[in-house]
């Protein structure tokens, strides 16, 4: 028993540096994707020699698909919105559990208070955000 706790918190803090590891390299993958985009864009719209010739391009198909994809990263709410009722109930049911723990082992009960609060307090605060963002997206 007096292993188990020392045991938790080193998976707990090693699954908490994964997951900031995976979000810091998806924010970077996003970030260069956006950054191509917008150069691609910008030399795209350059090689237009007045307004009358632009306004033709984006009144055709490709036009029109070339103005969806400048605002793709964007217009994706139901991703978002997705994302943190996900993550929030992850975070929920992983400090539930621990709670739940905190009473089977009597030696590691402060760790599992500390990491179920934590886990409550962050789960909860994904779904308010998930809901402050389906409001704003209404």
């Amino acid at each position: 028993m007096e292993v188990l706790g020392p045991m938790i918190g080193s998976v707990s803090i090693m699954v908490v540096c994964a997951w900031m590891l995976k979000m810091g390299l998806d924010h970077r993958r996003r970030t260069k994707l956006m950054n191509y985009q917008y150069d691609l864009q910008a030399k795209l719209l350059d090689k237009f020699s007045s307004s009358g010739e632009l306004m033709e391009y984006l009144q055709g198909d490709v036009g029109e698909q070339f103005l969806l994809s400048a605002t793709a990263e964007r217009s994706d709410p139901r991703g978002r919105i997705l994302g943190s009722v996900q993550t929030g109930l992850v975070l929920l049911t992983g400090g539930v559990a621990f709670m739940f723990l905190r009473g089977q082992i009597v030696e590691a009960e402060e760790g599992f208070v500390l990491l179920g609060t934590l886990g409550i307090a962050l789960g909860v605060g994904f779904i308010i955000s998930a809901a402050d963002q389906r409001t704003s997206w209404m």
